[in-house]
């Protein structure tokens, strides 16, 4: 858990700072065109989340889950912590936005192969509740951005705005480089699963279970693709896009915008806990139908009515929306793998799903935005209908037995 929180952090801090990164690491004058550019590299670390998903996961598949955990924390944490040491765009021109792309990039490559592990060392020890242990992973990313939120409010308010831009945005990344190596230190002291083990000392280990799962597990791979692009949907729309279109609308400041994303954090890791159990004894399906529901009938209203009070709202609908059917998402996604792939598979599904359909969501929808405000909730709106399809085809996994 501990691991996951630091590279969950590590992506959000990211996020949190678009403003003071857009404007000394990016050569626009512009506001709004710096946000984009920010966000547009943002989403570029989804790129190679897929690679990593593949990579690390094959090899968790292949030489255990912890060790291959044990690197992705290494690969994301160092690249987050250079960010902080990067030359402003003044100092160094263009160097500075390619270094930013490849640290960027690194993140992501790292992040690719976390969650897919992090998960399988908290469901392979149990039969049982499965939802409910995915929880303990699944909670961090709320932890992440509510640390990271907070990190920044907290600087932004004993320290000038001209601080802030100068050196205090730098503080959160630099941050990185302590909580990596205390990440590091708990994970080489984790047990691998019981369930790797087992397929361990039975023979059953593939020498290339990367292609095995893409030649017979296809299907399973799409329906949690699609799935998981919503729920990165819902979250980003949340956590990223709202945020940056209140204020730059000017119905916020940006330490309001802090404020709206500490209550979505909040929001979301208690509906983690909580889709984690409900989900536990009525299964993924029902949980994951209202959370795509319920963000479907909102998502409009909260783009056309604008005000403070709203924003909040908002900001905690799209919290308990997202929160409830995250922990659900890691059981299915889970089950609907077997043990010798189950690490490939699981990582793949999720970040695919994150990085080409939910990652873009906040870059796509802020484009579409600059058309027409209305067009802002479109791209969230089509994957929604679309996975609302796909989970009305698909069977329940909650009784699935996770034999090897």
């Amino acid at each position: 858990m501990i691991g996951t929180l630091v590279e969950w952090y590590d992506v959000f801090i990211f996020s949190s700072g678009a403003l003071y990164i857009g404007k000394e690491l990016f050569s626009s004058t512009n506001p709004i065109t710096s946000i984009l550019d920010v966000l547009l590299v943002f989403a570029l670390g989804f790129v190679t989340r897929p690679i990593g998903a593949i990579l690390f996961g094959h090899y968790g598949d292949r030489i255990g889950r912890k060790y291959s955990l044990i690197y992705t924390l290494l690969i994301s944490g160092i690249s987050s912590g250079l960010v902080g040491t990067l030359p402003t765009y003044q100092q160094a021109g263009l160097v500075t936005v390619v270094l930013l792309v490849i640290l960027r990039l690194a993140l992501g490559l790292g992040l690719g192969g976390e969650w897919g592990g992090a998960i399988l060392l908290a469901v392979e020890n149990t039969s049982k509740r499965r939802a409910f242990f995915s929880a303990f992973v699944q909670s961090t990313v709320g932890i992440g951005l509510l640390l990271g939120s907070l990190v920044f409010l907290a600087l932004s308010s004993v320290l000038t705005k001209g601080q802030m831009f100068s050196f205090g945005w730098r503080i959160p990344f630099l941050l990185s480089f302590i909580m990596v190596v205390i990440g590091v230190t708990i994970r080489l002291k984790v047990d691998e699963t019981s369930l790797f083990n087992q397929i361990k000392a039975r023979g059953m280990i593939l020498s290339f279970p990367s292609g095995e799962m893409f030649r017979k597990y296809w299907r399973e791979l799409l329906l949690g693709t699609v799935v998981a692009g919503a729920l990165g949907t819902i979250f980003y729309v949340g956590a990223v896009l709202l945020p940056v279109f209140y204020t730059l609308s000017k119905v916020i400041s940006s330490t309001t915008s802090f404020e709206g994303i500490i209550l979505f954090a909040l929001a979301d890791i208690a509906m983690v806990f909580a889709g984690g159990l409900i989900s536990d004894k009525v299964g993924r399906r029902p949980l994951l139908l209202l959370s795509n529901l319920l963000a479907l009938v909102s998502v409009y209203p909260v783009f056309i009515f604008r005000s403070q009070d709203i924003f909040f709202v908002a900001l905690v609908m799209f919290g308990i929306f997202h929160g409830m059917g995250y922990s659900p998402l890691a059981a299915m996604i889970s089950e609907i793998f077997p043990t010798n792939v189950r690490y490939t598979g699981s990582s793949s599904a999720y970040q695919f799903g994150n990085s080409f359909l939910g990652g873009p969501a906040s870059y796509v929808s802020a484009d579409l935005g600059t058309i027409n405000y209305l067009l802002y909730p479109v791209y969230t709106a089509i994957l929604i209908i679309a996975t609302i399809a796909f989970l009305l085809k698909s069977k329940e996994s909650k009784g699935i037995e996770m034999e090897v």
